[in-house]
């Protein structure tokens, strides 16, 4: 902490997002971690109920009582939470009387840049964890970065450009257009999907996609993935993986097995979809993986 003549004071910096569509909310830390995400539960209060402002205030409010528990932890009287969101039309004195209530100074920054966004796509969920939140304390502000490092809006205009880490930088990694594009084949028109369903599609684009064999060099190659005997001799020791595969191939109606109906069809060769002309074209520009045969014998 910095004590200075006013006494202690402390930083938070925090990002939040809501989706209405899926009902999930995301809030990450000052690094673009997630620390909290998941489905709003029908019973919360704060469900969005299809209305996309609700979602993004829900969100913002469980990142300032996130906030407000880590400030109790570390026992500091004064500490401004430095929140970006994405949504320019939420009632911010709504959310600055929450945070006054939970002992904090909120600093509300709109940016379009929220690394919290993706978080509300991702599969499943993480609570926070129930221990001290003193980590998310800061005893001061940079001075020569960004107070919320994984989001660029709302910085100092005179800050240098090198000086900038960019969400995407944290988060890029050479299969992540692929995952994109193929997400977006199922998901392009996908309005009024359940939540289930989307972060199923998810789960299946990462365990085709990421393997440690590196991803499909093809159309063809990807699909043949779409197995849960593949995907098992692909995923072994990955406790995680398995667990999602176990999961995707079970029911009465697998999404495993949808997901391979519906991406053999959307990416079959005579399809003129723009966005499976795309999830084709990117397939020539990752790296090549090992040959989906090496991994077919593991698991004849």
């Amino acid at each position: 902490m910095r004590v200075t003549e006013q006494g202690l004071d402390a930083h938070i910096s925090l990002a939040a997002a809501g989706d209405s569509v899926s009902a999930t909310f995301a809030v990450c830390d000052a690094e673009g971690r997630a620390i909290w995400y998941g489905p709003f539960i029908d019973a919360d209060a704060d469900h969005p109920r299809g209305d996309q402002l609700a979602a993004a205030m829900g969100a913002a409010g469980r990142a300032i009582w996130l906030a407000g528990r880590a400030r109790e932890d570390t026992g500091v009287e004064k500490v401004t939470l430095h929140l970006a969101v994405s949504e320019d039309g939420l009632d911010a004195i709504t959310l600055a009387c929450t945070a006054s209530m939970a002992g904090l100074a909120l600093d509300l920054i709109v940016t379009e840049d929220n690394p919290a966004l993706d978080w509300c796509q991702a599969f499943g969920g993480l609570d926070w964890t129930s221990g001290p939140l003193t980590d998310l304390v800061d005893p001061e502000v940079p001075q020569t970065i960004p107070t919320l490092r994984a989001i660029t809006g709302g910085l100092d205009q005179q800050s240098e450009p090198q000086e900038r880490l960019d969400m995407h930088e944290l988060a890029l990694d050479p299969s992540m257009e692929l995952r994109s594009a193929l997400e977006s084949l199922l998901l392009h028109d996908a309005i009024g999907m359940d939540a289930k369903m989307r972060h199923a599609i998810a789960a299946v684009v990462h365990l085709a996609v990421d393997t440690p064999h590196g991803p499909p060099e093809d159309a063809e190659e990807f699909l043949g993935r779409l197995d849960a005997s593949w995907l098992v001799a692909a995923w072994l020791g990955h406790d995680t993986e398995l667990s999602l595969i176990a999961t995707l191939a079970a029911g009465e109606i697998p999404a495993l097995s949808w997901c391979e109906l519906m991406f053999t069809t959307t990416l079959a060769p005579w399809s003129t979809s723009p966005v499976a002309v795309h999830a084709r074209r990117v397939f020539g520009t990752v790296q090549r993986g090992a040959s989906l045969g090496a991994v077919r014998a593991q698991v004849g």
